[in-house]
């Protein structure tokens, strides 16, 4: 037997189910046994009634079609006794048969309606009988038209000799009509004999089933049995388990009824409203509670507790503390059945401090408001002065600018004036006064750029970093004999591109401008630090003096007097601005004479 339709199949099967259920099956059992049996029953039996009705019908037949025989042979003997003695009371077997005979067809015909072969014979019979009465009544016309003498002549022997020719005719016709409904009688009494043959079985089978689903009703009864002894010591187990529960969980714990009337009481529900639990144990709940609809509910004794409380929801409402008054509570009923009667527990929990807590966060969080409104104003205001920078910015620039130039084409125009008179003191002057114009238009330059960084509005894009690196260099056409190197693993991360661009500008520029070799080599590399990317940009010039390394960064800050080397002091300020308003930091490693290493670190996601 497969392993599903074992018996301890069935068995866990029938466990799994809730007690009603498995009741249920006990109870089935015997009722389906009991109503398969009578079914069964029932059937057989209607089918044996319509085999015995064919076989019923079948001796009507046969009984029918002997008396149709019977009548013909009296009517025939009855004719011939007639024409031998000429005595008409011989002749009342010929019109009893006559009278007779017609409806015993007629009977027969609706005996064999459903059966044509036999209804066909049973045409020919009639015609064959009807034909006979016919012979009959002629030699009887013949005897009463003659004298006795001439009925003992020569001229009756044709009727005689016709009438035992259509007497034996018929007699074949009837005898196999009845040897036909001999074999129907046969048939219908072997399936009667069979179908109580089957009726015997299956009494003997519904025997059985009955007897084997009372032993399984047994049997699960038994279980059904074990398994409620099982639930009651559950039962009485979680009795307990609650009762600790509910003695030692820190909230207020109420036992209620199906009426809302007060079961059980915790500890910390006694400590919370003042209560002693005989004083409250049978009271309804409401006198814990200063809730006005509470306590209207509490006229109609009827309510039942769904009534009462807002059963599976978590709801505020004021308890009622026996001296203190009242005060904020959080309740919460749930219902559970332990026991016939529909039963809940209430959890109670003390929301004064949580209240007053949640009041004091509401005072912040209107403050927070009020703070955010004024930085909202000041943004707005920051907002038009950066505006306003902006444009002070670009006619600052423009207005100084304008003077620059001018002064730069007087110098040159007087030098031009003054070809050939001006002495060589005066060229140089010339030359230095138009460098200092030159170097004021860039600090110009690198002031507006440098109050601009962190305020430029640039959104990502995805950047190979080695393809801006081959593109910076060949911008800034470094001399021939400079050697600039690319190390590996350079990433490809969507980022600010203008920034990075000009982060490395500047720092591969500085390394080429301060390298005092014709033939320098700088090297660019990266390192992965979790979010970050960490590059450095590595020459080796004549190095920084670490004293100097903050310095360098400062606006307008620089080594070397800008007489002896061209420089704004802008560039790396520039540089550490951009850097730290992505988020990142700069620093540079470096000793005279040994070259110099900045490093910087980089976001792999930009920054909002």
């Amino acid at each position: 037997m497969p392993k599903i339709f074992s018996g301890q199949a069935i068995m866990a099967l029938c466990t799994k189910l809730t007690v009603r259920r498995q009741g249920y099956i006990v109870i089935a059992i015997p009722l389906l046994c009991l109503i398969g049996t009578l079914m069964a029953f029932s059937w057989l039996k209607s089918t044996i009634d319509r085999a015995q009705t064919w076989v019923d019908r079948t001796d009507r037949v046969l009984i029918e079609s002997k008396e149709l025989l019977i009548g013909l042979l009296n009517a025939e003997t009855g004719t011939r006794g007639y024409v031998l003695t000429q005595n008409s009371e011989l002749l009342e077997p010929y019109y009893m048969a006559q009278n007779s005979l017609p409806s015993r067809i007629n009977k027969l015909n609706q005996l064999v309606a459903d059966n044509p072969p036999q209804k066909q014979q049973l045409e020919k019979i009639k015609q064959q009988t009807q034909t006979r009465l016919t012979s009959l009544a002629a030699l009887i016309g013949q005897v009463n038209r003659s004298d006795l003498k001439s009925l003992q002549a020569s001229p009756l022997n044709p009727f005689i000799l016709q009438g035992s020719v259509e007497m034996d005719n018929l007699r074949s016709s009837l005898t196999q009509f009845e040897r036909e409904e001999q074999r129907l009688l046969q048939k219908h009494q072997n399936v009667v004999n069979q179908q109580r043959d089957r009726t015997d079985l299956a009494l003997w089978v519904a025997v059985g089933i009955s007897m084997l689903g009372s032993a399984i009703a047994l049997t699960l009864f038994s279980q059904l049995e074990r398994n409620l002894r099982h639930r009651e010591k559950k039962l009485i187990e979680s009795r307990t388990l609650l009762q600790a529960v509910v003695s030692s969980v820190v909230d207020g714990v109420v036992i209620l009824d199906e009426k809302g009337d007060i079961e059980a009481f915790n500890a910390a529900a006694e400590a919370m409203f003042g209560y002693e639990p005989s004083e409250v144990i049978g009271q309804n709940i409401s006198i814990l509670l200063a809730d006005p609809l509470t306590e209207d509910c509490d006229a109609d004794e009827n309510q039942t507790m769904a009534d009462l409380l807002n059963i599976g929801h978590r709801w505020q409402t004021l308890g009622c503390h026996k001296v203190k008054g009242s005060f904020p509570i959080e309740l919460s009923v749930s219902q559970f059945d332990l026991t016939d009667n529909n039963q809940a527990i209430a959890i109670v929990r003390d929301i004064t401090e949580r209240q007053q807590a949640e009041s004091k966060l509401q005072e912040r969080a209107n403050e927070l408001s009020q703070l955010n409104f004024s930085l909202s104003a000041l943004n707005t205001l920051l907002q038009d002065r950066n505006r306003e920078l902006d444009q002070f910015a670009y006619v600052a620039s423009h207005d100084l600018k304008a003077p620059l130039r001018a002064i730069s084409n007087l110098s040159e125009w007087i030098e031009e004036d003054l070809s050939g008179q001006l002495s060589p003191e005066n060229q140089v002057q010339m030359h230095l006064l138009r460098s200092r114009v030159y170097r004021m238009n860039s600090l110009i330059d690198g002031l507006l750029e440098y109050s601009r960084v962190g305020r430029w509005k640039m959104q990502p894009e995805r950047v190979d970093v080695r393809a801006l690196l081959i593109e910076i260099i060949e911008m800034l056409s470094p001399p021939p004999s400079f050697r600039i190197e690319i190390g590996s693993g350079m990433p490809v991360f969507v980022t600010r591109q203008t920034l990075l661009r000009q982060v490395f500008s500047n720092l591969i520029d500085n390394a080429i401008e301060h390298n005092f070799r014709q033939a320098g080599t700088i090297h660019i590399s990266v390192e992965d630090r979790d979010t970050w990317y960490e590059f450095a940009v590595k020459d080796d010039g004549q190095g920084i003096d670490p004293q100097y390394h903050e310095k360098i960064f400062v606006i307008f800050q620089t080594l070397q007097a800008r007489d002896i080397h061209e420089s704004t002091g802008v560039g790396l300020a520039i540089v550490k601005k951009i850097i730290e308003a992505e988020g990142g930091t700069i620093r540079v490693d470096s000793q005279p004479g040994a070259g110099a290493t900045f490093h910087f670190t980089w976001p792999k996601s930009p920054i909002r």
